[in-house]
């Protein structure tokens, strides 16, 4: 009786961290894994924009979506109409939840224009759009579809179906390689990076991580200079915009006396 204690006794203890270690085995096995590089763009006075290489795992036979996306903020826009002969400002429209940057990319093309675009891509972000100002109900679907084609003509937003490319990793997994373009007008800001697994159009998990924006050297010392000593960065700003007008002028008359 007292070996058959024992014997349940030791399967009662033994079975619960069986359990846990197949369990952490299986939830390694199907977790996805992320990287970016570099994982800082830095702003100096000659950045032009540049790629960002995007680099992650997950398990075979998964699909995969990649969103790079910035915080939302309130922007303001000028609508413009007609009033007789001339083209001028006729009213603002305001935009909310729309982010500074959102750039998707997709292992294959059907999973950013099938039932998985009611979770990412361009048709989720339009449903997250909130239009307010002087419009009517029936111009929102028209002024949204205009602000997202102003957005991609400032290569702020982009839709790339089929940029991620695929290949085995060995182990049940695959890799999945792809990259984007930060143009220049980008602000510094923490932006995130998100690899989402897809199991039949629909997501299968996630995991994110950042992607730093600042600015170095001497647009750094002009930022820093703007918002922590506005008045001398006004002065400066004026003696500067003095003595190029004197320069010109200079120029400019000698030029004209020969």
């Amino acid at each position: 009786m007292r070996s058959r204690a024992w014997l349940w006794l030791t399967v009662a203890w033994c079975l619960p961290v069986l359990l846990v270690l197949g369990l952490t085995g299986l939830v390694q096995a199907e977790s996805a894994t992320l990287q970016v590089s570099p994982d800082v763009v830095e702003i100096n006075s000659f950045f032009q924009g540049r790629y960002v290489t995007v680099t992650g795992t997950l398990p075979e036979g998964l699909g995969a979506v990649v969103e790079v996306t910035g915080p939302t903020a309130e922007e303001h826009l000028m609508r413009k109409g007609r009033r007789g002969p001339l083209w001028m400002n006729v009213g603002a429209i305001n935009v909310t939840g729309a982010p500074s940057i959102y750039i998707v990319m997709s292992s294959a093309p059907d999973l950013l224009e099938g039932k998985g675009a009611a979770t990412w891509g361009f048709p989720f972000l339009t449903k997250n759009l909130s239009l307010s100002g002087d419009l009517e109900t029936v111009e929102h679907t028209m002024f949204k579809q205009q602000f997202l084609e102003l957005k991609q003509s400032q290569k702020l937003y982009a839709s790339l179906p089929g940029g991620l490319t695929v290949s085995a990793a060995g182990d049940g997994r695959q890799k999945v390689t792809g990259k984007f373009w930060l143009p220049s007008n980008i602000r510094p800001n923490t932006y995130k990076v998100c690899l989402t697994s897809v199991k039949d159009g629909q997501p299968a998990g996630q995991t994110c991580i950042d992607l730093g924006v600042e600015m170095v050297g001497f647009p750094a010392f002009l930022m820093t200079m703007a918002y922590d000593h506005a008045a001398l960065y006004g002065l400066l700003a004026i003696l500067i915009a003095l003595v190029v007008g004197a320069i010109m002028g200079y120029l400019f008359k000698g030029g004209g006396g020969h």
